[in-house]
């Protein structure tokens, strides 16, 4: 790559330096078509090199800092010319350029101005009005390769097309689910209220004060969406669990999802019973115990 490849990717260096224009030996340019005499002063003289993170310590490694300065070999020209000597001279963090599902590269990049295959821009403004400039750019330039030019959002938001449509799936029959339980809840809670009229009014003509009456069928509906949310933790922390396993990078798989998760069943489940429990606790114990 060239050197602006540095401030297009956004990179962070972590020790040593980047490449410099008046540094010769961070130049390692071969001209095209291959001349042996240009691969075998490049094998003679060697050149410099920056690395991620990842090939250092592939390299044995740990601290950044510690590989800046030494001297490896690589097989950069014909391999009959022999390894050329290149010295590291910086290390960046590691970045991320393919989809997530793909463990990180150990990258060494190199510095020339030839054998490029992909131009990459990083622009402020209007991205039509880029687009558009640089295709006049690329144009200007050569005929002979069609000018294929695509957005960074675009080609994220392709990688993970199958992941968004398989949220937005599991989103609408989650919602599809929750509106038949309130629903359920919702009757079930009319019957059971109208069931237990007459010992409604027992309990608050023994004493019982409104919020007892709504704690208790409160507690009543909640005890299946507990068990319920029991039940349906480690089957779904199973299946989270294998599908995060194909990722590279990947959240920690705790218990907070779940707790979170089961609070707002049991919410939901409350709310659709608390105008039922309400209405029964603030009845006339009279009327009640007249109901049969």
């Amino acid at each position: 790559m060239d050197i602006g490849f540095f401030e297009a990717m956004g990179l962070t260096l972590v020790a040593g330096r980047w490449f410099d224009e008046s540094r010769p030996l961070d130049d390692m340019t071969l001209p095209y078509p291959p001349d042996p005499a240009a691969e075998k002063a490049l094998a003679q003289r060697g050149g410099n090199i920056v690395m991620n993170e990842l090939a250092a310590r592939r390299l044995g490694f740990r601290n950044p800092a510690d590989i800046v300065g030494k001297t490896f070999r690589a097989a950069l020209v014909d391999i009959k010319l022999g390894l050329v000597p290149v010295t590291v001279v910086g290390v960046v963090k590691d970045a991320r350029f393919r989809d997530i599902r793909q463990p990180l590269d150990p990258i060494m990049f190199q510095n020339a101005r030839t054998g490029h295959t992909h131009m990459i821009v990083r622009f402020r403004g209007d991205p039509a009005a880029v687009r558009a400039g640089v295709e006049r750019v690329w144009k200007g330039i050569t005929r002979e390769v069609p000018f294929n030019a695509k957005f960074s959002d675009d080609i994220m938001l392709e990688l993970y097309k199958a992941e968004d449509a398989r949220a937005k799936t599991f989103a609408g029959f989650a919602i599809l689910a929750i509106i038949v339980a309130c629903l359920g809840l919702f009757g079930l809670a009319a019957f059971t209220a109208e069931r237990r009229t007459k010992e409604i009014g027992i309990r608050k003509v023994m004493g019982a004060r409104s919020r007892d009456i709504v704690r208790l069928l409160a507690w009543q509906f909640s005890k299946p969406v507990i068990i319920a949310n029991l039940i349906a933790w480690p089957i779904a922390w199973w299946v989270m669990r294998d599908w995060l396993n194909t990722f590279d990078a990947r959240m920690p798989l705790g218990p907070t999802p779940f707790v979170l998760a089961g609070g707002l069943a049991l919410a939901i489940a409350l709310g659709t019973i608390a105008s039922h429990a309400m209405k029964v606790a603030r009845a006339n114990p009279i009327n009640a115990l007249r109901y049969e």
